[in-house]
């Protein structure tokens, strides 16, 4: 068995070799020849040998700079720096550098062509429908310079023909060592990545590309994806990271010029979605497991739902997932939900992140869901928390190595006597440097005492936000300036990344790390943290974690007394102060707790989880497919009947009862003839009130038993006496508040019907006058009371024209139970009937018994055509 990884960038890349540096002339259409072979691209900073400057870090505004230049810049690292991570077979930092797309220094890459971006306004774009043909980006009189190399910058021509496979910089590092360590573990064996390289391909010739997509299939089980270069910047640079991060991490885009308000993103978004979907597919043999990851391929699932009916497919969401609210402002919102929905389970790394899609899933489709997932037509949808870690054996082998040790004395030596602070994030709203800094700021106001004392060292990965940039770079200038000395510089602001060697030292001899995001799906280099302060390579251990409560860890480190809100300044400054001012006992025993809360949620515990619930989800899918149920052998049931001595049934009151709660002759009739056996006993289910089944079956007298309200209520054979199987008293509670809002919503649909039982409360609104008007009031209707339940028992049920709220701990297969304990023998035959959603947990329960042996005979049939678990129809 195969399993398939899709995530947009593969682990590898390409770096070709520089055949000629060639310096660009301005608009020139001289160069019309060019190499056989050869494509112009990106020559690698490492490889610049005509420069006479390399490339420097953005210094700190207003303040000194050797503190920064002890940090080589990340892009011009030699390759040996930190072997391990270049090794395209070995292990990568827990979190993804920020690398801008088409822009690579550490790779010799072909450029980026300039393509059709949307412009500014919305009334001046081209017909999104229009697929503008873009020849091949090659050296000649087509050639479009970028602003840099109009002016003189170097490019290089490159060979198609000399190639290797490096380790990219993109993707996601903690995926990339979860499937690492699983396979080190043994338990994967065979699997096959699908990405795209994360550099422009345009400029390859069909022979190039042909011959990287071999040797990365043959040599690195990956299959490459080759989409066009305009195709894949208006997925990933116009719609990924322009509309789905910023609305993911609730920072919603207010301009109507946004790209957000055309489709000319959204055009490209699926188009790279559909390439994925057409390669798995031609790859796929029946047994292959597909692993579907974060919000680049949203509507991958769906897709391959579409050409793989019986696929096992599995989507795993490593970012923030917003409330409702936020994600129905998205234009595709309905599309994105509905490709997700192709999976068999949907993974999320917090319980929040979950009941935020459950919620988008009732308030935007109106679909039924529960605790465990959504119920569409003719599947269910698991819906799980699954939190991602860090592979710790991963960790130590980089940690251990030399230039890491280096550094970590380097370090030590320059802030020798110093309360060393950590940080790194991006550069985006999301990352919350601007309000760390303010923070920070705050705390150097307040607390003189540490001036002198401690030197905060932020990382900032390349910025595409120049307005928030220029905010940042103020403040920085204004702390410095305020609060430097000649001997002292409290903030160090690295406007670009380092290499991970470097931050592995600085997490490694931290007093203190430090993480504000504003909003973060589970931020990996905080559990990175607390396993580098083990003072296995430094003197330093023992360090504290100050962590923002509005990133995925912190559901993680629940009860960790550093959690701070990034907004409330004054609390993050009293956090700092609070975490240098503990006496290293303390220290020790936040480490601990830290350590313990981390210690289940590995990078292959995470790997086991997603495996094992991804299996019980499809397994389930398939046996509860219509098409794998059988159809009722009737002689088979008339056999196993004959040869009982004891019978139960369970019959759904669908049919039985008509609909004025009147009942049918005919299957009256029928019932009467089974309770003329002796050896049967007759138990009718209902989700209506037991007066109502009282006066519908009165022909019947106590005859048959009877189970009212979906499990509420039950009257026993021979008796006319209902017993209570929920706390009446507790269902009080919860009916007052939910009456009033059920009143709200029916008072404002016209046609609509307010149903109150014992237990059972439904807002009917089949016969509404306006039916989509209706739809959205019953969506919304379910929205409200699953947000206001709090702590309360109970849950909403979506049905065809209808919204039932009722208990949690209450159902059909409950009351079954208790009928089935309270028998004088155990039958060994038991038929049961249904067609209602309540009816699948009977029936679970019912195979449950044959499957356990403990009823020779069991028959559960279906009258519904949506999934089921019946095993008949």
């Amino acid at each position: 068995m195969t399993v398939f990884i899709a995530s947009l960038f593969l682990p590898y890349t390409i770096d070709f070799q520089a055949t000629e540096l060639r310096h660009a002339r301005r608009k020139s259409s001289s160069s019309s020849s060019r190499g056989e072979g050869r494509i112009i691209g990106r020559l690698a900073d490492t490889n610049r040998k005509h420069h006479s400057k390399s490339i420097s870090l953005s210094l700190t505004p207003g303040a000194t700079t050797d503190d920064e230049r002890i940090f080589k810049p990340y892009v011009s690292r030699s390759a040996g720096e930190i072997p391990a991570a270049d090794d395209p077979n070995g292990p990568g930092p827990s979190e993804p550098r920020t690398v801008s797309w088409g822009q690579s220094r550490k790779f010799n890459q072909p450029r980026l062509k300039t393509s059709l971006h949307p412009g500014p306004s919305i009334l001046s774009r081209p017909d999104p429908g229009d697929d503008v043909d873009n020849p091949p980006y090659l050296d000649g009189p087509a050639d479009v310079f970028s602003s840099e190399e109009e002016h003189g910058s170097p490019r290089a021509l490159l060979s198609e023909l000399d190639w290797v496979v490096k380790a990219a910089e993109q993707g996601n590092g903690g995926l990339r060592n979860a499937i690492n360590a699983a396979e080190e573990a043994g338990m994967l064996t065979d699997k096959m990545w699908v990405g795209t390289l994360g550099m422009p391909t345009d400029s390859l010739r069909d022979g190039t590309r042909a011959s990287i997509f071999e040797t990365l299939e043959d040599e690195y089980e990956s299959l490459a994806v080759f989409v066009r270069d305009s195709e894949f910047e208006g997925h990933y640079t116009h719609f990924c990271r322009a509309v789905l991060w910023p609305a993911f991490h609730y920072q919603m885009q207010e301009s109507p010029r946004h790209t957000e308000y055309d489709d000319y993103s959204w055009k490209q978004y699926v188009k790279v979605n559909e390439a994925f979907a057409k390669i798995i597919a031609a790859y796929w043999r029946p047994g292959d497991s597909i692993w579907v990851h974060d919000y680049h391929l949203l509507l991958l699932p769906g897709m391959l739902r579409e050409r793989l009916p019986k696929a096992e497919i599995g989507f795993f969401m490593h970012t923030a997932f917003p409330s409702s609210e936020i994600f129905r402002c998205l234009n595709a919102r309905d599309a994105l939900l509905k490709g997700l929905l192709g999976a068999d389970l949907i993974g999320f790394q917090t319980e929040e992140y979950c009941y935020h899609f459950l919620q988008s899933c009732i308030r935007l489709l109106r679909l039924e869901v529960s605790v465990d997932g959504v119920q569409l037509d003719r599947r269910f949808v698991h819906v799980k928390n699954m939190p991602i870690g860090v592979d710790v054996k991963s960790l130590d082998a980089l940690r251990r190595t030399t230039h890491v040790k280096d550094w970590i004395a380097n370090i030590t030596s320059r802030y020798k006597g110093k309360h060393l602070i950590v940080a790194r994030d991006r550069l985006d709203a999301p990352g919350g440097i601007k309000q760390k800094l303010l923070a920070y700021e705050l705390f150097l106001k307040k607390y003189p005492k540490w001036r002198e004392k401690v030197v905060l060292v932020q990382v900032a990965s390349a910025s595409e936000l120049p307005e928030l940039e220029a905010q940042v770079s103020k403040i920085a200038m204004r702390i410095n300036s305020v609060y430097s000395s000649l001997t002292h510089q409290p903030l160090v602001l690295l406007r670009q990344d380092i290499s991970y060697s470097q931050f592995l030292a600085l997490m490694s001899v931290a007093d203190i790390f430090m993480v504000t995001s504003l909003r973060e799906g589970m931020n990996l280099s905080s559990h990175d943290y607390i396993h580098c302060q083990d003072g296995i390579l430094a003197s330093q251990r023992h360090g504290s974690l100050i962590l923002s409560e509005f990133t995925g860890s912190a559901s993680l480190f629940s009860g960790h007394e550093l959690l701070v809100n990034p907004w409330d300044y004054k609390e993050v400054a009293d956090a700092i102060n609070k975490a240098l001012s503990m006496t290293p006992e303390q220290k020790e025993r936040n480490w601990q707790f830290l350590l313990e809360k981390q210690t289940p949620h590995t990078a292959i515990a995470w790997f086991n989880s997603f495996h094992t619930a991804l299996t019980n989800a499809h397994s389930t899918q398939l046996s509860r497919e219509l098409s794998q149920v059988s159809l009722l052998s009737v002689k088979a049931v008339k056999e196993a009947y004959d040869n009982s001595s004891s019978r139960l049934f369970f019959l759904e009151d669908d049919g039985i009862i008509a609909p004025q709660n009147g009942s049918s002759t005919d299957l009256i009739a029928l019932l009467e003839r089974l309770l003329a056996d002796p050896q049967n006993t007759v138990y009718v289910t209902s989700s209506k009130s037991p007066e109502q089944l009282d006066s519908a079956l009165e022909a019947l007298s106590t005859k048959v038993g009877l189970i009212a309200e979906n499990g509420c209520f039950k009257r026993e054979v021979g008796s006319s006496t209902w017993k209570t199987l929920v706390d009446m008293e507790k269902a009080k509670d919860w009916r007052n508040g939910i009456r009033k809002v059920i009143q709200y919503y029916h008072e404002r649909t016209e046609g609509s019907e307010m149903e109150e039982r014992r237990c059972l409360m439904n807002f009917c609104y089949e016969h509404a006058h306006d039916p989509e008007i209706a739809g959205r009031q019953a969506s919304s209707l379910a929205d409200q009371i699953n947000g206001t339940r709090g702590s309360e028992a109970i849950r909403v049920v979506l049905s065809q024209g209808a919204v039932s709220v009722e208990p949690l701990d209450v159902s059909k297969a409950k009351a079954a139970e208790s009928v089935l304990r309270q028998l004088p023998r155990t039958p060994d035959f038991v038929f049961v009937a249904g067609g209602a959603r309540g009816d699948e947990a009977l029936f679970r329960w019912a195979n449950r018994l044959h499957a356990e042996q403990m009823i020779p005979s069991v028959t559960t049939l279906t009258v519904g055509s949506h999934a089921t678990e019946a095993k008949a129809v």
